[in-house]
């Protein structure tokens, strides 16, 4: 698993280390985050500018202490400033990053000037950000209410996804329970509409069963819903607990031609597939599957029963790419 990547504001820093303060928020959610990092479930970074932020705290025993706690986590440089950056801790700014770092500025403190109040203070929170995009990481983590204001503009302008302690909690709950493989239970499962194998050929009333048919089995259960549209064309839904999202395969004229699972759009709880097409699924565990239409039958449109039939494939190695050896063409 590839761990999400936060830069960790400053004030979230000195709320989890200073928790008394009366302004301290998010401690138990800072608290968690960090407890991840130790598991290497996320990585946690500072920028170059928390210690300048630091520094200027009056406290002298809290500022001692918050200083010490900085070896606690990675440090990655920021856009270089005179009397500012310490040697060998920031980069030179080049036209990409000096763009890059106005345009910050100019989203988060429109017209800012020397002469603004706290005007230090707002220069390293833009240099904060700046830094966190170019060392590429993937959240910027904050309570500042005047930078969660501009996470639109960040997000559409440099590319800076903005979260509270809060959401990035939730956001890495989410990846870790995916990664934590969960075996399904099978019991309640009829055996008339339940399937093993990992690859193979379906046929069943969709009517029956509340228009579920069951595939594969622990770990790599997926549980396959399916409503009537027409004899030419069926509804796939993730309603199932075992499903996460599903995706039509635009273009795939067969299993064995989808080589990333991944790089289809899994935005919809429902997706209609015509005769041919190809729905692909994602259980709870982050596995794949793959189904393919091959016939319809739609006793409202001239048939004597209702039916679909498709072929399938299974990846319980938590691979995306179906056109390995074996496979169905």
């Amino acid at each position: 698993m590839t761990v999400p990547r936060l830069t960790i504001d400053a004030n979230c820093v000195i709320n989890v280390f200073d928790p008394v303060r009366d302004s301290a928020t998010s401690v138990d959610e800072l608290r968690a985050l960090i407890r991840y990092a130790m598991e290497n479930k996320v990585e946690i970074a500072v920028t170059t500018r928390l210690e300048a932020d630091l520094l200027r705290d009056r406290n002298e025993m809290r500022r001692a202490k918050l200083l010490s706690m900085l070896e606690m986590f990675p440090i990655v440089s920021t856009v270089g400033r005179w009397d500012v950056s310490i040697w060998d801790g920031d980069v030179f700014a080049d036209k990409r990053t000096a763009r890059l770092n106005d345009e910050i500025q100019q989203i988060i403190f429109p017209g800012l000037t020397p002469a603004d109040a706290r005007y230090s203070n707002k220069i390293n929170d833009v240099d904060h950000l700046t830094g966190h995009v170019i060392d590429c990481r993937d959240i910027f983590v904050t309570d500042d209410r005047g930078i969660l204001r501009r996470r639109d503009q960040l997000r559409h302008g440099p590319g800076v996804v903005v979260m509270t302690p809060a959401e990035a909690l939730a956001h890495v709950d989410h990846i870790v329970l995916r990664s934590t493989p969960r075996t399904l239970p099978t019991d309640g499962i009829s055996p008339d509409y339940h399937s093993r194998a990992l690859r193979g050929v379906v046929a069943f009333d969709y009517t029956n069963n509340n228009h579920r048919y069951a595939l594969g089995e622990a770990q790599h259960l997926f549980e396959t819903m399916w409503s009537k549209a027409s004899n030419v064309a069926i509804y796939a839904y993730t309603d199932a607990p075992s499903i996460d999202a599903l995706a039509l395969a635009k273009g795939a004229v067969a299993i064995s031609k989808v080589t990333d699972a991944e790089a289809f759009d899994y935005s919809s709880r429902v997706r209609t597939a015509n005769l041919g097409q190809i729905i692909l699924w994602r259980n709870v565990n982050g596995l794949y599957g793959a189904t393919r239409v091959v016939g319809i039958k739609d006793d409202s449109r001239g048939d004597a029963i209702n039916e679909l039939i498709f072929e399938y494939v299974l990846l319980p190695d938590g691979s995306r790419d179906f056109s390995g050896s074996g496979l169905l063409p």
